[in-house]
């Protein structure tokens, strides 16, 4: 009997420390209070770019050499449409679409606007999830100063072994939301409610990173950076607060980007077009264009020199082997290697 009491007491204490380890980590871990955001929602083109769109610097480790590939991935990696989310408060959150989410890890950004030098953490969350040819997707939201920004991503690519670094930036905003993205900060139509995200102002982003490593490089003026984590959608404050009330941005004020077109890589000297993934810095000048034009005479001399010996070397071996097969096949004289 003493022997039951006592495992009852025990299945007691173990159930009662259990709850409040689930009440601390609860609160811990707790959401922020949010009401429904009024306010505006926009289509837009997001542009992913390996240097920076406006002065055109490389801050990736592959540097000017890896332009071509780095450009190529980066296209692979973000979805060209997204939305943007322009509360009546005058906070701007905007949403992309990641691929490769499969192959990344320790995502972190950073965000600036067009001309500033420096960088700001955003509040930044996941509000979807999916999947596409390249594995797993997701859909970020990011805080934004404003409509006229450039975003900094750092992520780590596990087929590459190293943190990778690039740029996006918004861009031909139209009215309305015209994806299967979520807008999860404004959910009532612009002026019909009051409340306002608790992701505005000075919400931070949570500090624990999706894996992986990040190198938290603090080149180009950023440091520290805003980690997309399991938990960065709670202490950034973007809670679900859908109430289908969505705005249809049919009064939308309009909206622009400065950046009429990336700035190319800044480099030492211009890229011959005829230098292809390779993007060899050698210089423009005379005598590099005359040593460049003589190598490709050179080039093309032993090509048809080449060519001429195998066809040469071919009619060779067909004569031979009709000479040697002539008399079994009925010809007029004796092959003398018989």
């Amino acid at each position: 009997m003493k022997v039951r009491v006592g495992n009852k007491i025990k299945r007691a204490l173990a159930g009662a420390l259990a709850a409040l380890l689930v009440l601390a980590a609860g609160q811990g871990a707790a959401p922020l209070s949010a009401q429904a955001a009024g306010g505006n929602v926009y289509t837009c083109a997001v542009h992913p770019c390996y240097a920076h769109p406006v002065t055109g610097a490389i801050e990736d480790s592959g540097g000017e050499a890896s332009y071509a590939t780095g450009q190529g991935m980066v296209e692979g990696a973000v979805y060209t449409t997204g939305i943007l989310e322009v509360t009546d408060s005058g906070a701007y959150y905007l949403t992309i679409r990641m691929s490769l989410m499969s192959y990344t890890s320790g995502h972190s950004f950073w965000v600036q606007n067009v001309g500033d030098s420096s960088w700001s953490n955003p509040a930044v969350g996941v509000t979807g999830s999916g999947s596409d040819s390249n594995g797993a997707t997701s859909d970020i939201c990011i805080q934004v100063p404003s409509e006229n920004c450039v975003v900094r991503v750092s992520m780590y690519v596990s087929p590459m072994g190293r943190d990778v670094i690039f740029y996006l930036y918004p861009s031909d905003y139209t009215a309305g939301n015209n994806t299967d993205m979520k807008a999860t900060i404004v959910t009532a139509a612009s002026g019909s409610s009051s409340g306002t995200s608790s992701g505005t102002g000075s919400a931070s982003a949570g500090s624990s990173t999706a894996g992986g490593s990040s190198s938290g490089s603090t080149a180009g003026g950023a440091s520290g950076g805003s980690f997309l984590g399991s938990n960065s959608l709670s202490a950034a404050g973007l809670a679900d607060t859908n109430t289908g009330e969505e705005t249809d941005g049919s009064e939308a004020p309009a909206l622009s980007s400065s950046i009429e077109e990336a700035a190319d890589p800044a480099t030492d000297g211009e890229l011959s077009d005829a230098q292809g993934l390779s993007l060899s810095t050698a210089s423009d000048g005379e005598e590099g264009t005359e040593g460049a034009s003589g190598s490709g005479v050179f080039a093309v001399a032993a090509a048809v020199m080449a060519t001429g010996l195998v066809f040469m070397g071919a009619a060779a071996a067909i004569v031979y082997f009709f000479r040697r097969n002539w008399r079994r096949w009925g010809g007029g004289y004796e092959d003398d290697e018989d």
